[in-house]
């Protein structure tokens, strides 16, 4: 049985097509469109009228894929990207309007349980931190024993720190200092966050996998590496500050995360650092796969029992 999912996220949107059998689950196609809808919410935290129209063209022509494929079973949601914004309804109402298709908002405590949901399918933590940086908001989930013990959606995300505290491409050290205290108070209102030492991260979204390319092009990782030492993390972070370096070398490598790497290393420095970690796992799954096995999966296994 294939099925589809829509992940309308502060970044990107993208569309995964999945073969489902038994407990297997096959990604066959996984397309992105770098959308920054974090980059159009506007300082009253309304998503503009540009962000709003950009969203729909692509969701509409995601719709095409699916009935190119022949695809009937699929699910839509959105994260950060929809969830704060003060004309959230407004911009549901359009997509639905102008697509056909009616995501689902998903809370951030939501998002984070169904990361652990698809990343502990295709990798157990046993125990250990899972933390997905997104585009608007940052999750994290403590594991024990392979069981969740905390979870929590911080509002910081790389795409939409850029946005809204830095000028220009890079950072300047007053705007550096600016986030960082952004971020560490965002974490400092979570009363677990930093308790517990946990060695072993597993890494989600688009600012770990570009760790793992940065690591793989700079300090030597093999490409074959499952793991980052999270030590490469305060690396890349001063690495990253120098002008004719990131325009030459981050651009070459990770040139779809230009505005968003250097906050998105900033919020890992310090989740890092809180915990820690050692050593970092870089899943290929998360909220997604979560998604497909919580709200299509199960819910059909249930309905066919039932």
């Amino acid at each position: 049985m294939q099925y589809g999912v829509i992940d309308i996220g502060s970044n990107s949107i993208r569309l995964s097509i999945y073969e489902c059998e038994g407990s297997e689950i096959t990604q066959l196609i996984n397309k992105r469109e770098m959308a920054g809808l974090a980059g159009y919410v506007k300082k009253d935290g309304m998503l503009a009228e540009a962000g709003i129209r950009k969203a729909c063209a692509i969701l509409a022509g995601y719709k095409e894929v699916f009935a190119g494929f022949g695809i009937e079973e699929y699910g839509v949601f959105a994260t950060a990207s929809l969830r704060g914004a003060g004309n959230r309804d407004k911009a549901l109402e359009a997509i639905r309007r102008e697509t056909g298709l009616s995501p689902e908002v998903l809370t951030g405590e939501e998002e984070a349980r169904l990361d652990y949901i698809g990343v502990n399918h295709a990798m157990p933590m046993g125990t250990g931190l899972l933390c997905d940086i997104g585009g608007g908001s940052t999750e994290l989930v403590v594991s024990k024993e392979g069981a969740i013990e905390h979870l929590c959606s911080l509002p910081v995300g790389s795409l939409g720190l850029h946005a809204k505290y830095v000028d220009g491409l890079l950072m300047s050290d007053k705007e550096r200092h600016q986030v960082r205290g952004v971020i560490r108070k965002a974490m400092g209102k979570v009363d677990w966050v930093g308790r517990d030492t946990l060695p072993q991260m597993c890494g989600v979204g688009g600012t770990l996998r570009a760790l793992h390319k940065l690591s793989c092009e700079l300090l030597g990782l093999p490409a074959d590496a499952r793991e980052v030492p999270a030590k490469n993390v305060k690396k890349l972070c001063k690495m990253v500050r120098d002008k004719e370096f990131f325009y030459q070398t981050v651009y070459r490598i990770v040139p779809e995360r230009i505005f968003s790497i250097q906050p998105g290393l900033m919020i890992l420095r310090e989740v890092v650092d809180a915990f820690g970690c050692q050593q970092i796992a870089i899943s290929q799954s998360g909220v997604r796969e979560g998604y497909l096995i919580d709200r299509m999966l199960q819910t059909k296994k249930g309905c066919e029992e039932g």
